[in-house]
């Protein structure tokens, strides 16, 4: 067996291009053996066509060939887009000065004259190879760092802005809050003297102005209620427009253009230049924010994208704020799937034993007693063999909510012990108090009068209860509390069914009131 640093590993792909079978199989076998990949081409054409389709890492090319000679396939390689950087070896019998020199002139590599030596030509395209991939490694830093180079200098002009305004939307209640601070910061920022922002009413169909404004000076206030009077339709004004569109717009003379503003108002507060950038998040605008100037001004683009950067960070605030929410509801949810069960929707066998052994360590440190109620459905193996499986869960699932009605504490629970079986755990209550909880859900089930054949003489569904209470201490567990509940169900079903036991004595019908269930 072979070790594995014995078997040769990958270095490279190369390309053999020979019209002789003889130089083709003996140059490939000479490399293959080295750990490279070998692909062999017996013209010119075949040549071409696989290196543009898959090109290798470098290429040896004789140069006498039909059809194509080697010259001309190399003119063509480097003239393609796809081959220009491989590297190419001329390997030849032509040996003259002339021919070498021809061969560096149209983009050649290295030139080896046959015939060759085996030592020369594994070092000449080891060299090769290796200065190919130096040269790979260094465009593509040098790519890299034109990339980093023009990122930093976008990123110059924008950080002082972002890093104030991220903050302040970071750190904002809500939305109409962040949108408050936006525009505030972006005013002083930009030295700008007005903005407001439009959201699209309840219907969705016209803008109304929000709350959140900023005004640099104070007699700008009358702009502001102006506003507070106006709406617009889809196309409808400057706000109108971008709210359709999606897209920002600059009027560098708000009273030469449909802006939507009142004349006479523009006057009177002397505001002459206006841009506006939508708020967008999943295709919808969220809100349309607004910004006027006093003096003329003409397009900033630069300050345009540092707006719309802006507008992408509030959008990123409300998806962030969505996702909360649906991460807190699904969470919820999650919470509810693992703890009810699925056919009754009360607590599941989960939810119960999690609650038991609470509710024993509460009343263990507070010395107050425990009382748990064992319910077994009477004869519903043969309700389920003459309704069906449907009836039956439809039978359950009524069952579980008249023994929930029949719990009288908030603290009370009651959960689908498994198949027909329920149990209920009663906090701070007494072996009386639980029998008239029990009784309450016997009589319950009852009164539903769900029609069964099978159940003997009542010709209904009924239910068997036990109930157990103890005094949680150090000596005792919760497995006493069930097993004694479990002895009480089963005496009650030993005697006739359709009964209350207590694990003390018998009751069928206890000394108490009850609830109306």
């Amino acid at each position: 067996m072979k070790s594995a640093s014995s078997t040769p590993q990958r270095r490279g792909d190369i390309l053999i291009v020979d019209d002789m079978p003889d130089n083709l199989r003996l140059l490939s076998t000479m490399l293959q053996t080295r750990g490279y990949q070998v692909r062999k081409a017996i013209n010119g054409r075949i040549a071409l066509h696989g290196a543009h389709l898959s090109p290798p890492d470098l290429i040896l090319l004789d140069i006498n060939m039909p059809d194509i000679n080697g010259y001309e396939v190399c003119k063509r390689l480097k003239a393609d887009d796809i081959t220009t950087e491989i590297p190419i070896i001329f390997i030849s019998a032509l040996d003259q000065a002339i021919d070498k020199v021809r061969a560096f002139e149209i983009g050649a590599v290295d030139y080896i004259t046959k015939p060759f030596q085996v030592r020369e030509v594994l070092v000449r395209v080891e060299n090769q190879l290796s200065l190919h991939r130096l040269q790979r490694q260094l465009r593509a830093k040098n790519k890299q760092l034109e990339l980093e180079i023009a990122v930093r200098q976008r990123a110059e002009d924008e950080v002082r802005f972002l890093l104030s305004t991220t903050q302040a939307i970071g750190e904002a209640s809500d939305f109409d809050a962040a949108l408050e601070v936006t525009l505030s910061q972006v005013c002083r920022l930009i030295d700008w003297d007005y903005s407001e922002a439009w959201i699209p009413d309840d219907s969705g169909e016209v803008l109304q102005c929000s709350r959140g404004w900023y005004a640099r000076e104070p007699q700008l206030s009358s702009f502001r209620l102006a506003s507070e009077q106006l709406d617009f339709k889809p196309y409808q004004g400057l706000a109108g427009r971008i709210w359709a569109t999606q897209h920002f717009e600059w009027l560098e003379d708000l009273c030469g253009h449909d802006s939507g503003f009142k004349l006479e108002v523009l006057m009177a507060v002397g505001l002459r230049t206006a841009f506006g950038v939508p708020i967008v998040l999943d295709d919808q605008v969220l809100a349309v924010m607004l910004f006027l100037n006093q003096a003329a001004v003409v397009p900033d683009w630069r300050l345009i994208e540092l707006v719309q950067a802006t507008a992408t960070q509030l959008g990123s605030l409300i998806q962030r704020k969505k996702a909360e929410v649906i991460l807190r509801q699904a969470n919820h949810e999650l919470r509810r799937i693992a703890t009810l069960d699925g056919l009754t929707q009360i607590p599941n066998r989960r939810q119960f034993d999690d609650y038991l052994a609470k509710e024993w360590r509460r009343s263990r440190r507070e010395e107050q007693p425990l009382s748990l109620i064992v319910g077994d459905v009477d004869h519903f193996k043969h309700y389920n063999d003459t309704y069906g499986h449907l009836a039956g869960d439809d039978c359950l699932r009524s069952l579980a909510q008249v023994l929930q009605l029949a719990l009288r504490r908030p603290g009370d629970l009651v959960a689908r012990y498994g198949g027909e079986e329920f149990a209920a755990i009663l906090p701070n209550t007494d072996r009386e108090g639980a029998a008239c909880v029990a009784e309450a859900m016997r009589e319950g089930v009852q009164k539903l009068a769900i029609t069964h054949e099978g159940a003997g003489e009542s010709g209904i569904v009924t239910i068997s209860l036990g109930v157990a209470t103890l005094q949680p201490d150090c000596d005792r567990h919760t497995d006493q509390l069930i097993g004694r509940a479990d002895r009480a169900l089963y005496i009650a079903k030993a005697q006739g069914r359709n009964c209350v036991v207590t694990d003390a004595s018998e009751l069928s019908a206890p000394d108490c009131e009850l609830e109306p269930g």
